[in-house]
């Protein structure tokens, strides 16, 4: 008897099904920029869990990705991730799941790679599809509303959009904090923070802190190269990986070693004659070829 095969029920999607809003003009953007295949793909299964469910950003594991990304594999997701956020195109830091992530719409500071420091502005000519009447001061026309509403609720999220869900209007004023506004001032003032080194984490992932918190941990600790010192904490990392830091406790060990740091700075002195005190030591009970033997030794001990 021979087998029957059945004919494949033709699949036709439709917007009342769910669908994912973005912006024509963002949309071009992502088209536009020099992507690697699998950073792209990561990006869009982010868009997906974000703007497909009206959020500016969500707090999503590699798994929660990994479902949407067929057999690619949980390293080179999160791999993705840390090179979408070296490279500007998404806001990343640590949540409860895994990373609250989301598209950063800005794309004027998009960078070609996490290391090139070259922001791609094919993109960003007075040629993008705007909002009448609305130009920048210079001269570039452009539209504002970008993306999706924001939304508070982080979290897994579920495919329970109903079939009549309309987008509805929302309007919040942002307040910037004390780290945004100490890397918004920096920018405008010509000052904005180095790049730094990526760390790597227990789970063979790297750490990219982002701009606002090196801002912040430059304005906390003057005397402090933060770049440099994030090259050594990277060597020093790469030097005893079973001491490396997970994502949670990552930041605390960062504080505390510049905190170090700016206490040497600050205290050079005690080095010093901590130094020479131990020298002092040394030279008491050591030396032996130079010490004079001919008169014995002393009650405490010293020749």
């Amino acid at each position: 008897m021979s087998a029957v095969i059945l004919p494949m029920t033709p699949k036709s999607p439709q917007l009342e099904d769910g669908h994912t809003q973005i912006s024509n003009e963002l949309l071009e953007a992502i088209t536009a920029h020099p992507f690697k295949q699998t950073t792209l793909r990561v990006l869009l299964a982010l868009i997906r869990k974000t703007y497909g469910f009206n959020k500016k950003e969500d707090d999503l594991s590699a798994s929660q990705l990994g479902a949407l990304l067929g057999d690619m594999k949980r390293q080179h997701i999160t791999t993705a991730l840390n090179e979408l956020a070296g490279m500007r195109v998404i806001h990343k830091r640590p949540g409860k799941y895994g990373s609250i992530v989301g598209v950063n719409k800005d794309y004027s500071q998009w960078l070609d790679s996490p290391k090139s420091g070259q922001v791609n502005e094919s993109r960003t000519s007075a040629t993008t599809s705007p909002n009448p009447g609305q130009v920048n001061e210079s001269g570039t026309i452009t539209s504002p509303n970008l993306g999706q509403v924001d939304s508070p609720n982080l979290g897994h999220t579920k495919d329970n959009l109903p079939k009549d869900n309309q987008q509805k209007e929302v309007t919040a004023i942002a307040v910037p904090s004390a780290a945004d506004q100490l890397a918004l001032l920096g920018s405008e003032a010509g000052n904005a923070p180095p790049p730094v080194d990526q760390l790597p984490l227990q789970d063979g992932s790297e750490y990219l802190p982002t701009d606002a918190l090196v801002a912040e941990w430059s304005a906390a600790f003057p005397l402090v190269d933060v770049a440099g010192a994030f090259k050594r904490m990277r060597v020093w990392c790469n030097a005893k990986p079973a001491n490396r830091k997970t994502r949670r406790g990552i930041e605390a060990f960062i504080v505390h070693w510049l905190a170090r740091d700016q206490e040497k700075a600050a205290n050079p002195d005690q080095r010093q004659s901590a130094a020479q005190h131990a020298g002092k030591g040394q030279r008491q009970h050591g030396n032996f070829r130079s010490q004079d033997y001919r008169n014995g030794v002393d009650e405490d001990g010293r020749f």
